[in-house]
């Protein structure tokens, strides 16, 4: 099903552990130009920058083609127009094949082809159908196949961003319960993806996919916040439910939003700190700030002012004690700098050492000190008196 060799992904992916280990200093200079020098590499770009410069410049290479097609197909084609869609998500394809042949793996230039034929193919069944529906069921199935084929994180997304908005809209188009349960479905889904993607994270067989199944994971605990969320539960109240919310009424259950708009992100907070991962608890952060703001968007105590000041001196404050329960512990969540202990990492920092142990030349040792025949101060016998 994987477009890429196994064996070259894996050089890939002891490259960027390699990598890692030059800069925690576990590997010198020369052991990492080893390394690389023994290593067949794929086409990639590490540095995000250069990987959108090239984005940019395969999305005006794939609309270059399209262009020129699209020349020739407007004339033969006059009603069946979404013909031309799949048409371009045919050839963007095609050309996807042809970089991943040419050993391109998250360089840019191939996340611009992967992108241009889902979403052409997206806009296409849209035309068609014109109807929501199947549009969210392609980009499930398709985020699914360029997810697991390509490795590439935005799929991912997009293959959850269309099992996500299923439900949603069968509920709100289509009435299959009513659409007072919204929350509550958002928040069961975020946890069903949650733990299925976590299950899928501990078999180190899908390590090529780790870093987009963290993606997936953080897209669902921030769902799961969403969908309990005051404000989005009140905005989306009025907008879909066509709620009158004044001074003297509020959404129906409003006392349980908000008690999980801050319960939620310090469940993520605690966990986070638990369980040892940074992603929950960077999550737990975040939607804590938003939470804070959610309540102040419709409710003043100090002016703007006043409560980023007090918030300073609170975060302050809160530093510096968790700094001083922290600073001398040695494993756990500690302060200590930070050294990587996944399972995954040791085993790649294994591979590697020794890789770069194999390659390194035994040292030789000379000893000035010759014995044998008398030549330093008659230290052995020789042929003459």
């Amino acid at each position: 099903m994987q477009a890429y060799n196994k064996s070259e992904l894996e050089n890939y992916f002891l490259a960027e552990e390699a990598k890692k280990l030059y800069q925690k200093k576990f590997l010198s200079k020369e052991q990492l130009q080893i390394i690389f020098a023994q290593l067949a590499q794929l086409k990639s770009n590490s540095n995000i920058f250069f990987r959108i410069g090239f984005f940019f410049l395969g999305s005006f290479l794939i609309s270059t083609i399209i262009s020129a097609c699209g020349l020739i197909l407007f004339q033969l084609i006059s009603e069946q127009y979404q013909i031309i869609f799949f048409f371009y998500a045919i050839v963007a394809y095609i050309g996807l094949e042809v970089l991943v042949n040419l050993k391109f793996f998250r360089h840019g230039l191939d996340d611009a082809f992967l992108l241009s034929s889902q979403i052409s193919f997206s806009i296409g069944i849209g035309i068609l159908t014109e109807a929501i529906l199947p549009v969210l069921i392609t980009m499930l199935l398709l985020g699914v196949f360029f997810a697991i084929r390509f490795i590439n994180t935005i799929s991912a997304l997009l293959a959850f961003i269309g099992w996500v908005g299923i439900f949603f809209n069968l509920i709100v188009e289509h009435d299959v319960m009513p659409m007072f349960y919204l929350s509550f479905v958002g928040l069961l889904l975020a946890i069903l993806v949650y733990f299925f993607v976590v299950h899928l994270s501990k078999n180190q067989n899908f390590y090529p996919y780790f870093k987009t199944l963290d993606t997936v994971r953080v897209a669902s605990l921030l769902l799961g916040y969403l969908s309990m969320n005051y404000l989005v539960v009140r905005e989306l109240s009025e907008s879909l439910m066509n709620l009158e919310i004044t001074t003297k009424s509020d959404v129906p259950l409003a006392f349980v939003f908000y008690g999980l708009t801050f319960l939620i992100p310090l469940l993520y907070f605690f966990l986070g700190i638990k369980w040892k991962d940074k992603l929950v608890l960077y999550t737990g952060l975040a939607t804590l700030g938003f939470g804070f703001y959610s309540i102040r968007h419709y409710y003043y105590f100090f002016p703007i002012e006043y409560v980023i000041v007090i918030s300073g001196i609170l975060l302050f404050i809160f530093a510096y004690l968790i700094i001083q329960q922290l600073k001398n512990k040695t494993e756990g969540v500690t302060f200590q700098p930070d050294s990587d202990s996944e399972d995954s990492l040791l085993f790649n920092a294994q591979a590697i050492l020794s890789l770069a142990n194999a390659a390194s030349p035994a040292p030789t040792q000379t000893n000035p000190m010759e014995f044998g025949g008398g030549g330093f101060s008659g230290g052995g016998a020789g042929a003459k008196f």
